[in-house]
């Protein structure tokens, strides 16, 4: 009696595992701000727990920050315990970076907040002809990594700094205001200076500006 034909399993199997298999050549995805800044975020923690030392933090904070891919700037922490989970999407806070390179910079919006951030380069922002912020407060994150963070801000507001730094320097070189706090405007500058400086200074010449502007309308209404 003749045999049913039993198909060849074994070529079948071989022929499955001849699929193409995805080309290594794809393109690794692209970090984004937020990811870095989590993980920098990351190693200054670090550094607090011992586990880094202040030039470690350093060089390391640089890679994050000049980091392109996912996968070198996990590199940076890839020894590090429970690495931060990036933060979600952005708030529409304007970003400025200097990357190896200086960078100045004239009249940004202010609405939503400012991040200045100097990693091998000085950054200089002039805000004294953007409009005013409507509440009158503005934040600045200011992060420069053995390079200059400077601020150039009009007569007539307040300034609070809140910066943390290491082997680096903080100058509020602005004048004093002496108005009612209450129709001042407030510049708060958070952020770190690590092997380098925070300055905030006016400008040399005494322009009007809008920040000016704003002032006058609060002192009218009040």
């Amino acid at each position: 009696m003749t045999q049913p034909h039993r198909p060849d399993l074994t070529k079948d199997v071989a022929s499955a595992s001849a699929s193409p298999a995805p080309s290594a050549a794809a393109r690794s995805v692209l970090a984004s701000d937020a990811e870095r800044e989590a993980m920098v975020e990351r190693l200054r923690e670090a550094t607090a727990e011992g586990r880094l030392t202040l030039e470690e933090l350093a060089e390391r904070s640089e890679a994050a920050y000049l980091a392109r891919t996912r996968e070198e700037l996990a590199s940076v922490g890839e020894d590090l315990p429970h690495v931060t989970a990036p933060p979600t999407a952005g708030s529409g806070q304007r970003s400025f970076r200097a990357l190896v390179g200086d960078l100045v910079h004239q009249s940004p919006a202010l609405e939503h907040g400012i991040e200045a951030t100097a990693v091998l380069g000085d950054i200089t922002l002039d805000l004294c002809s953007s409009p005013a912020p409507p509440t009158g407060e503005l934040t600045i994150v200011a992060k420069a990594l053995v390079g200059d963070v400077h601020l150039l801000l009009p007569e007539g507001v307040r300034v609070e700094m809140n910066c943390s730094k290491v082997f680096g320097d903080l100058r509020d070189l602005t004048r004093a205001h002496s108005g009612p706090e209450s129709v001042t405007p407030r510049v708060r500058v958070n952020g770190s200076a690590v092997f380098g400086d925070i300055i905030v200074a006016h400008p040399s010449s005494d322009r009007r500006s809008y920040w000016q502007k704003w002032l006058d309308e609060r002192r009218g209404r009040a």
